[in-house]
């Protein structure tokens, strides 16, 4: 009797692991992609104004969004995660473990093409927008294919869109890139993460078993 309750309390507690898993694995936090989101829309609308305004170093607040962003990759990839004791044990899944190596694989390719543009001074058309949201979109259709989320893959087709609009009327388009590149980050970024807040805040919550039936 003592073994068979105690195979069955093993069994119970091995259901839980499973539910918890598959749920963890199918809801993203979306934390991130409104922090992300945030940063690029204000850069981007802040550089607009700036520009509108004539102001001197109308490009600054793209170098003060560059430090901003590299000291968050790097707290939350290197200081968070090595360094940092969670408060519970978060079950490691193989999804959440490919798109975080993922994740550092976009950073760095980020990092290397905005500052290959800087560096040899091709930041002057505009068009590298064009490639931002080329690598955004990228990162939101697999983050959403991962984690089944239909809207940032709607947010991915958004900013491919955004990108060969670019591509195709930079010219034309002057100053109002900036414009289109905030657009494609609300679009992409910031509406699907609140929506991913408040989806992962209901997923979570914790039920209420005060009440018997």
């Amino acid at each position: 009797m003592e073994k068979d309750q105690l195979s069955g309390t093993d069994s119970i507690r091995i259901i839980e692991q499973m539910i918890g898993r598959a749920k963890e694995e199918e809801i993203d936090n979306g934390i991130g992609w409104v922090i992300w989101g945030w940063m690029l829309f204000l850069a981007s609308i802040i550089n607009y104004v700036m520009i509108v305004m004539d102001a001197p170093n109308k490009y600054i607040i793209w170098n003060i969004f560059g430090i901003a962003a590299l000291v968050f990759v790097v707290y939350s990839m290197f200081v968070k995660q090595f360094f940092t004791t969670p408060k519970k044990p978060r079950v490691k899944t193989y999804t959440n473990e490919l798109v975080n190596r993922m994740g550092i694989a976009f950073f760095i390719s980020l990092l290397v093409m905005v500052l290959g543009n800087y560096l040899s001074g091709a930041n002057q058309t505009g068009v590298n927008f064009g490639y931002l949201l080329l690598l955004y979109g990228f990162w939101m259709y697999i983050h959403g294919s991962a984690f089944r989320f239909n809207l940032l893959k709607a947010g991915a087709y958004v900013n491919w869109a955004g990108a060969l609009i670019i591509f195709l009327w930079y010219q034309e388009l002057g100053k109002n890139i900036l414009l289109v590149h905030a657009a494609c980050v609300a679009l992409g970024y910031i509406i699907p993460g609140h929506i991913a807040q408040r989806r992962f805040g209901m997923a979570n919550r914790p039920i209420d078993n005060s009440t018997e039936l």
